[in-house]
């Protein structure tokens, strides 16, 4: 754990050992629930958590398939991690409507959550969240070969069998965090370990870490594919929504951001010019500031939904 302060804790939601960490913030204040993208785990979110817990409650799970949440590799697919996330969303924050908040994989999720799901969820984060490509606003060449590789039922197993035979575990998560961020140099050190340790983790305890991992990433290409769909979930969100995108992403490139922004001009949309694809990882600071300061000015409606009990 990275402050003495974050608690381990597992949940069984219908079979499924789901795996979060925790940290106390003021009874009265909202929850937030933190859902990281693919291949991630609440270390994701590790220094961040401190920064909103001043306000309330912060809950960050491991998804199904990712971190220590072991699940049968069809069952790390977007629909499962749905059904998981909401289930979870439910337990967690004792039936009140949380602040939820996903990164990539995670923020496609969290706008799912709050088209399907009115009462768990009171407002929606999407920080640089997973947005269908277009010809004009791609992912970086590495990242767009990356995932093409990772979705062929041959190669991609034998491509992540190859990667960890050559790569060691270090080699893999300095790899990764300088891939999602613009300044990796500003990750701290705690922070560093505290991945490694995950990485560790999951490689001791899970049996089909790969086979978990490459069916989220079919899953993930799949539902970008339906763009029809994807349009139509984010119509369908209600409640108050923050969109915060790095200029800098190198896996989802900022113009698809910038349209989604305009296609709901009724939502909040930040967008950070020096940031990358995961800034909670080296602007904690800015990304928690991001947040409290929109919900600052969604005040009334926030405490109203955060505060109030479903029927």
């Amino acid at each position: 754990m990275t402050t003495a302060k974050l608690r381990e804790r597992y949940v069984d939601l219908d079979g499924t050992r789901v795996h979060y960490v925790t940290e106390d913030g003021p009874k009265d204040g909202p929850r937030f629930v933190l859902v990281h993208g693919l291949g991630g785990s609440w270390a994701n979110w590790a220094d961040v958590m401190p920064l909103l817990a001043e306000r309330g409650r912060v809950v960050a799970l491991d998804l199904g398939g990712h971190g220590l949440t072991d699940v049968p590799p069809e069952q790390a697919s977007m629909p499962a991690n749905l059904q998981l996330l909401q289930r979870f969303v439910h337990s967690a924050c004792d039936g009140r409507p949380a602040v939820v908040i996903g990164n990539s994989m995670g923020g496609l999720l969290t706008a799912q959550l709050a088209a399907l799901d009115k009462r768990a969820v009171a407002g929606a984060v999407l920080i640089d969240p997973a947005i269908p490509p277009t010809p004009v606003s791609r992912p970086h060449p590495l990242v767009l070969a990356g995932f093409g590789i990772e979705s062929l039922p041959v190669l991609g197993p034998r491509f992540l069998a190859r990667q960890s035979e050559r790569v060691t575990l270090e080699q893999q998560v300095d790899f990764t965090m300088r891939l999602v961020t613009s300044n990796a140099d500003r990750i701290s050190e705690q922070l560093r370990l505290q991945h490694l340790e995950d990485t560790l983790q999951r490689r001791d305890r899970i049996a089909q870490a790969d086979a978990q991992h490459l069916a989220a990433t079919r899953s993930l290409l799949w539902q970008l594919f339906r763009r029809d769909r994807y349009a139509a979930t984010m119509d369908r969100i209600l409640q108050p929504v923050l969109l915060i995108h790095g200029a800098l992403d190198r896996l989802i490139h900022v113009g698809t951001a910038r349209s989604l922004a305009a296609a709901h001009p009724h939502w909040s949309y930040v967008e950070g010019a020096d940031k990358g694809h995961t800034p909670m990882l080296d602007y904690p600071d800015w990304v928690a500031d991001e947040v409290l300061t929109w919900m600052d000015g969604q005040s009334a409606m926030m405490r109203k939904l955060t505060l109030a009990r479903s029927a």
